[in-house]
């Protein structure tokens, strides 16, 4: 009886290190997408400086990711998240979108920048 008890504990233990591990794992991940935003950000302001609009292609920005697949001109793959450039608002605008499944559950995980305004 005791060493299904403690069996038991130990289980319940290793279930809860496990989730805490998994999610640091997650959180370990989204520094990827920052660092991307930040190198966006400042290709986008010299480009805004070198032509008066923003770009709304990497390829006019000749912005490539480490590790990254271009998908299309406004579209990279890189190792975790999937970044897409979108101008919707006019030349003086941008955002990106990262998505991807950094936790492993079954909902994508989105994260978003744009120039300020």
């Amino acid at each position: 009886m005791d060493v299904m008890i403690v069996t038991l504990i130990i289980g319940v233990l290793a279930s809860v290190g496990v989730n805490r591990y998994d999610k640091f794992v997650a959180r370990a991940k989204r520094p990827e997408a920052v660092m991307t935003f930040r190198a966006l950000a400042l290709a986008q302001r010299e480009y805004l400086l070198t032509w008066g609009r923003y770009s709304g292609t990497f390829d006019a920005l000749r912005f490539t990711i480490e590790g990254g697949t271009r998908v299309s001109p406004t579209e990279i793959q890189g190792r975790q998240y999937n970044y897409r450039i979108v101008q919707d608002d006019g030349l003086r605008s941008w955002y990106v979108i990262a998505t991807g499944n950094i936790d492993g559950d079954p909902f994508l995980d989105i994260i978003g920048a744009s120039n300020p305004r």
